[in-house]
């Protein structure tokens, strides 16, 4: 079978298509990858109002108990066919993770706990999303460690 486009996909939840699933053969069904499914599904670029409801239906249908629920696909189709209200089809953008230049953030983390050395782990990862490099920059200058990073 040839790969099924993501569009198509996508349009059939919209469309509450909840045979889909069942119309297609054994090596379609693995072609559903329902974890990254529930990820294009939660967020619909445009309207906000519309956006808020696909990423709070999204959450409170199939995020809510969604290890248990992936072992079963089909039902996990059919929850990601009750999240689209009906009102035709949609762009389902991706949303990719925020990654981080783990080298440079290890060593500012490390940095920023020297400084609070009582804060909690979560402050301290507050605190290195809070500081730009610009005030690292000038708290090294203040502390008279300049070269540390």
């Amino acid at each position: 079978m040839s790969k099924i486009p993501l569009n198509t996909i996508l349009a059939a939840i919209d469309k509450k298509d909840y045979g889909f699933y069942d119309r297609l053969d054994v090596e379609g069904r693995k072609q559903l990858a329902p974890f990254l499914l529930n990820r294009y599904v939660s967020l619909v670029k445009g309207n906000s109002e519309l956006a808020s409801y696909y990423l709070m239906a999204t959450n409170q249908r199939v995020n809510n108990q969604y290890f248990e629920l992936a072992k079963h696909p089909k039902l996990v189709w059919q929850l990601l066919c009750t999240v689209s209200p009906g009102m035709g089809t949609q762009f389902h953008q991706w949303l990719g993770n925020k990654k981080k230049d783990k080298n440079t953030s290890n060593k500012r983390k490390k940095y920023i706990l020297d400084l609070h050395p009582n804060a909690k782990s979560d402050e301290i990862d507050m605190l290195c999303e809070m500081y730009t490099d610009k005030d690292i920059k000038e708290i090294m200058k203040l502390h008279g460690d300049e070269g540390k990073l």
